[in-house]
């Protein structure tokens, strides 16, 4: 009787035994954890990367096929909502179907804010319609993964705290609402004079190159039949790729398309953007402007400073450590790191490239030459560039 007692009793483990064998599955799992999460991270960045580079493909085919770059952005009065350069991508990005449910258009239609038109419109006239049609609402929210980056937490609909006046952007508002109960500030709206209350537009990681300046896109008449928008074409024009009512071709990139930057990363931290256009092409403050979907590098990657005037929020900033992806105008894409040279060698954010006032962007200046982050968004500064110097 008691050799089967102990016989049966050796067989069970002491709570010493499985304390240890405890502690050592926790220290197993310690030291998973981090290589599983940067296989993870490593599998995202990959994502993030090869979504870049099918929009840049997107917009090389887009250059085939019309002999150049979609424009930055349609010239229009202010405070109309504008569509801007991803849009019209769409086509080659295998959306054709919302393409043609949105019918964008690349050249202002007249009368903007009267939905008139029966053919390609503005991007005003398209919110307006959206206000009673749930069907041109939902194309407009219509949420896009090939321009979001894997890496990114933005929500799929970029959230607002506060638009035109004291108007402010609520829960339960139409359509979809994003989630914001992590108590994020997002300091600004895309609510002009189309879209409806509440408006949340899709989001998009992927912004465009606008160059070394935040040059405005200034123009005259109100957009009327009786009187014309027209845009000055000079105080739009950027050194970039993308701006007022751009034509850029690959030949217009006189310091080569492997040396140019076309699209670069905007993250959460820095409210990220969207692929449907920008809010506010003239005279609109940073955060509500065309920098919705454009940036430029008057302020470094992956610049601290967020949720006020002239910080990250109208340049590029990446979630993934040490520096940003950008895609340049050959379509390939490349890391380049936070610690890339930065000069902008007292050139002003509003300095212009046809214009004496404001004053002429520099690119050399003596001995003193731009940084080489500047170079890389000019694309004709003249000044050359070692290709391991990003």
């Amino acid at each position: 009787m008691s050799r089967c007692s102990d016989r049966r009793s050796s067989k069970a483990f002491t709570l010493v035994e499985l304390l240890v064998v405890i502690a050592i599955i926790g220290i197993l799992v310690a030291l998973l954890l981090p290589a599983i999460q940067a296989a993870r991270e490593a599998a995202r960045r990959s994502k993030c990367q090869n979504n870049m580079k099918n929009v840049a493909l997107a917009v090389l085919n887009y250059e085939s096929s019309r002999k150049r770059y979609p424009p930055g952005f349609v010239s229009q009065p202010s405070e109309y909502e504008t569509w801007g350069w991803a849009v019209f991508s769409l086509p080659y990005l295998e959306e054709q179907t919302l393409y043609d449910r949105l019918r964008p258009t690349e050249t202002m239609v007249q009368n903007i804010g009267s939905m008139s038109t029966l053919g390609n419109r503005n991007l005003t006239d398209a919110l307006l319609s959206a206000k009673t049609n749930a069907s041109d609402l939902q194309a407009l929210q219509t949420v896009l993964p090939v321009f979001r980056c894997p890496s990114d937490t933005t929500p799929d609909l970029v959230p607002c705290g506060w638009g035109p006046g004291n108007a402010t952007c609520t829960a339960g508002a139409p359509g979809l609402t994003p989630d914001t109960s992590d108590g994020d500030q997002w300091t600004r709206s895309f609510q002009g004079k189309g879209a409806p209350a509440n408006f949340y537009p899709p989001a998009s990681n992927y912004i465009g190159n606008k160059g070394m300046s935040d040059t405005d896109c200034s123009g005259s008449g109100s957009g009327t039949a009786a009187s014309p928008w027209v845009a000055n074409d000079a105080s739009c024009a950027a050194n970039g790729v993308f701006f007022g009512n751009s034509k850029i071709s690959s030949t217009k990139i006189s310091d080569g398309t492997t040396k140019t930057f076309m699209i670069g990363e905007r993250n959460r931290f820095c409210m990220a953007g969207t692929w449907l256009g920008g809010r506010n092409p003239v005279g609109g403050s940073e955060n509500h402007s065309t920098l919705w979907t454009l940036g430029h590098v008057w302020e470094p990657l992956n610049s601290p400073h967020t949720l006020n005037y002239n910080t990250c929020t109208e340049g590029f900033a990446s979630p993934h450590p040490g520096g940003g992806f950008f895609a340049f105008c050959d379509a390939s894409v490349h890391f380049v790191s936070d610690d890339i040279e930065f000069n902008t060698m007292g050139n002003t954010r509003t300095c212009s490239v046809k214009l004496t006032n404001p004053a002429p962007c520099m690119s050399t200046f003596s001995t003193l030459k731009i940084g080489v982050y500047q170079r890389l968004a000019w694309r004709d500064d003249a000044v050359p560039i070692d290709d391991t110097s990003f």
